[in-house]
C-alpha cells in the first residue's frame, strides 16, 4: 500500500485535506444573501436587450428556414426512392 510523507494512504490523506462542511442558513438568511447577490448584478440595458432579442429572432428564422429545407429535401428523397419501387 502507498503512503505518504505523514505515513498515512492516499484515502486518509485526501480526507484530512477535504474542504470544511459549510454551515448551513435558514431560509431568511438565504434569501437576504441572494437580495445581497442579486444587487452586485450588472444589469442588461434596454437598448442591448432590444439589439439582443431581435438576433435571437432572426437567428431563430434562420435556423428554422434551415431545418425546414432540410426536412422538405429529405421528404422528397424518401419519396422519390419509394416511387422507384412501385
Amino acid at each position: 500500500m502507498t503512503r505518504n510523507a505523514n505515513n498515512k494512504t492516499p484515502a486518509q490523506a485526501k480526507a484530512d485535506t477535504a474542504a470544511p462542511k459549510k454551515r448551513r442558513v435558514g431560509p431568511f438568511q438565504y434569501l437576504a444573501q441572494v437580495r445581497q447577490e442579486a444587487r452586485k448584478v450588472t444589469w442588461t440595458g434596454r437598448q442591448e436587450l432590444i439589439v439582443s432579442t431581435i438576433l435571437v429572432l432572426i437567428l431563430s428564422a434562420i435556423a428554422m428556414l434551415f431545418f425546414w429545407g432540410v426536412d422538405f429535401a429529405i421528404r422528397e428523397t424518401v419519396q422519390f426512392l419509394l416511387s422507384l419501387g412501385s
